[in-house]
């Protein structure tokens, strides 16, 4: 699990954990007083409590098996269509929090065809994966860009990301349950508890991973589907967004292959995708 900008999922093929307690430092409170004797005598000075020990990570294998056993079910899925209302809080240099808002809508036939619209106030763009070339268009600037993908979804947002800097929302849902999902650097699962989403009761897991801790909602019964990610960076600077996504999910349900496949609209502008930096 990878934190994610304004794009997106945080991607990448891991899963990261959060559960650990907070060391705080106690201060005893001091004493204030009035009268002669207290001015004659130096108050002597108050005790400092030492800082309280970080708890010890925990990894419940428990919770492991409840994220893998996630992922085997998704994997399963030949058709999905889920939608995302995503928030991401944000930190101003002043200090106040604010909230930002997106939705997301993926639609997927398995194994190679991918479509993933991103709504925002400022910004409508869509990606289309036929099995053979992705396309982003930004729809309300006009122009659209190509490029060559690998056959499979999962291959692609792998290149999409390293080769083009294209984060693919939720991307995590395409990784989860194969070997590009790395469960192996969480440092830290924990069960959480009971959690109602949406209607659903879902049990909720924290992670930690290096660089991130995430939280996912997963529903109870014989269909273990993600139901809510909270996704948090710990990289760098503490005043990193938080990115919260309650997910609605059709599974078994998505748009006929044809759907798939980019049509430039009129007036329409192509524009060239180039690599990233290495």
């Amino acid at each position: 699990m990878k934190q994610r900008n304004g794009n997106t999922t945080t991607a990448g093929p891991s899963a990261r954990l959060a559960g650990a307690a907070m060391a705080v430092g106690v201060l005893l409170p001091l004493l204030a007083g009035n009268g002669a004797a207290w001015a004659q005598q130096p108050a002597a000075p108050a005790p400092v409590a030492a800082p309280t020990p970080t708890a010890a990570a925990v990894v419940n294998a428990k919770a492991i098996e409840r994220l893998n056993a996630m992922g085997a079910h998704l994997r399963s899925l030949k058709a999905f269509t889920v939608n995302a209302d995503v928030t991401v809080e944000e930190v101003l240099d002043s200090g106040q929090k604010v909230e930002n808002a997106l939705t997301v809508e993926i639609a997927a036939r398995m194994p190679d065809k991918l479509r993933v619209s991103t709504t925002s106030a400022e910004r409508n763009r869509k990606v289309y994966y036929d099995g053979k070339s992705v396309t982003i268009f930004g729809q309300k600037l006009g122009y659209y860009g190509s490029f060559h993908a690998p056959a499979t979804i999962a291959q692609t947002v792998d290149v999409a990301a390293k080769k083009y800097g294209l984060e693919v929302p939720l991307a995590d849902l395409f990784l989860m349950g194969t070997d590009k999902f790395d469960t192996k650097s969480i440092t830290e699962a924990i069960y959480v508890g009971p959690q109602m989403i949406g209607g659903v009761l879902c049990d909720q897991l924290a992670f930690r991973q290096p660089g991130v801790d995430w939280q996912i909602c997963i529903e109870r019964g014989k269909t273990p589907l993600p139901r809510k990610l909270v996704v948090t960076g710990t990289d760098g600077d503490a005043a990193q967004p938080v990115r919260r996504s309650i997910l609605t999910w059709k599974a078994g349900t998505a748009p006929e292959a044809a759907a798939f496949t980019f049509v430039p609209p009129k007036g329409a502008t192509r524009i060239a995708v180039k690599e990233v930096a290495k």
